[in-house]
């Protein structure tokens, strides 16, 4: 059997609409940013992460316009990787933009799966939040085994259900707001504001995850710029509108900065014991789509690695039952799951987290301006056309992305540079392997990961949406 026949075998099932895919950025992101960092990220800066929240959503809707212009030109698995590796027609770029990024899911599942075990101890004080988180894994790792279709269903559900529990504490919130509660607005000055950037930005790391998808999206030169622009958007009004009534209600933001459950905390000022029950029931409804959509859309980078050869072929293997990507999505459950158990590894590996997706945000944008400005046989086939708003976009997103890498990077360096160097050893052996076979690189990059060789257009016909 033929390389391209193999990879037409291995391809992946258009089974996600677009409901499906706008749950995948929505759901999948509230997690880590709504439940969690909005309260923890107010301990150098006060109530005005409100501010914070608003400034770092420009600079994700910048982010996501760019990931969206780029999808409809490669709508392939694993995103960053197709975007970068395509555009320049080699796949060392993609790969190492991505090694690091696939370290960062892992770890964020992990982190994820034990914030569930948290918000589940409202409920049942004694459980252990890393056993609860790794139960969590488990289930969402057999939900994930039996495909796409599986994923979107039980996504689209948890989404519904998570939109009503932040809605029973920001509709009353409103009315209960005392703004003097946001005095003082700066309690650390300019610094503290910018301090407070970069984990507040990580509540919006999740916006580009419809893309790591794209090979399972239906039509998506519609779809996926829908995903991700529209549900950055939904998410920016989510975090302004629950972050205003939070330090609202709360007189001293102290209490929110130092709770491992911020949302539940100030439900508890104005709500009581039911009102604070059905926040935590959100909390644990946003943690486990988190984990979810990191799950399901961190399994295609070794995946597509493995579809351009520079990766164990058995990774690009897909279950004859379901067209999973199986080896890719134990892999991900056994680190993930190891991780949970692993508090010092997993703070270290965290550390890279934000600093790696940064990378890929900035990179990205970066090869869009490129597009634009070197490639336009590819700037033809986008499915949208912002005018000098592209360019205007691709410069924000590169400067703001590329600030950000400064702040982030600290801390990040002492677990990136080995991870890197594995990654560059692995990419090495098998590209010198493909020189031995005299693989045809030319004909792997004129493919698309994920995507059969007779669908290989922005324009996927004879699919609907949900």
């Amino acid at each position: 059997m033929s390389s391209a026949q193999q990879r037409d075998d291995n391809s992946l099932s258009r089974d996600i609409g677009l409901f499906g895919a706008i749950s995948t950025v929505v759901a999948g992101t509230l997690g880590a940013g709504l439940f969690v960092t909005l309260g923890t990220a107010s301990k150098t800066t006060g109530p005005s992460v409100v501010l914070v929240v608003i400034v770092s959503g420009i600079l994700a809707m910048s982010i996501a316009t760019n990931y969206s212009w780029m999808a409809t030109i490669f709508p392939g698995a694993a995103g960053s990787y197709a975007y970068i590796s395509r555009t320049f027609d080699s796949r060392l770029p993609g790969f190492l933009v991505t090694w690091s990024k696939w370290l960062g899911y892992m770890a964020a599942d992990a982190v994820l799966a034990i914030g569930f075990g948290s918000y589940l101890q409202v409920f049942y004080p004694a459980v252990d939040p890393a056993l609860a988180g790794f139960g969590l894994l488990t289930v969402l790792f057999l939900v994930n085994l039996v495909g796409s279709k599986g994923y979107s269903v039980s996504q689209n559900v948890i989404f519904g259900v998570l939109m009503l529990s932040i809605l029973v504490l920001v509709v009353p919130g409103s009315a209960s707001v005392d703004a003097t509660n946001y005095q003082p607005f700066f309690t650390g000055g300019f610094d503290g504001f910018v301090a407070a950037a970069v984990p507040l930005f990580y509540a919006y790391i999740g916006i580009a995850v419809a893309g790591q998808m794209g090979a399972e999206v239906k039509n998506p030169s519609r779809n996926l710029p829908l995903a991700m622009a529209g549900g950055t958007a939904i998410l920016i009004v989510l975090y302004v509108w629950t972050a205003a009534v939070i330090y609202g209600v709360v007189g001293d933001y102290t209490v929110l900065a130092g709770s491992e459950r911020p949302l539940a905390t100030a439900a508890e000022a104005f709500l009581g014991d039911i009102g604070t029950a059905v926040v935590a029931f959100g909390g644990l409804l946003a943690t486990a789509s988190s984990v979810h959509a990191v799950m399901a859309a961190g399994i295609k980078m070794p995946y597509s690695w493995a579809w351009d050869e520079v990766f164990p072929k058995q990774f690009v293997a897909t279950s004859d039952r379901f067209g999973t990507p199986h080896y890719s999505l134990f892999t991900l459950y056994v680190v993930a799951s190891a991780l949970t158990f692993w508090s010092t590894g997993l703070s270290q590996a965290l550390a890279i987290a934000t600093f790696s997706y940064l990378i890929a945000y900035c990179t990205v944008s970066i090869t869009m301006l490129y597009v634009l400005a070197k490639r336009p046989d590819l700037a033809e086939e986008a499915g949208f056309d912002l005018g000098l708003g592209l360019y205007a976009s691709g410069l924000l997103a590169s400067l703001g992305a590329g600030a950000l890498i400064t702040q982030a990077y600290k801390g990040s360096m002492t677990v990136y540079v080995p991870w890197m160097l594995v990654g560059g050893a692995i990419f090495y052996y098998y590209y010198s392997r493909g020189q031995a076979d005299d693989t045809d690189v030319e004909a792997i990059l004129d493919t698309l990961p994920g995507v059969p060789s007779k669908e290989h257009d922005p324009n996927v016909s004879g699919v609907t949406d949900d």
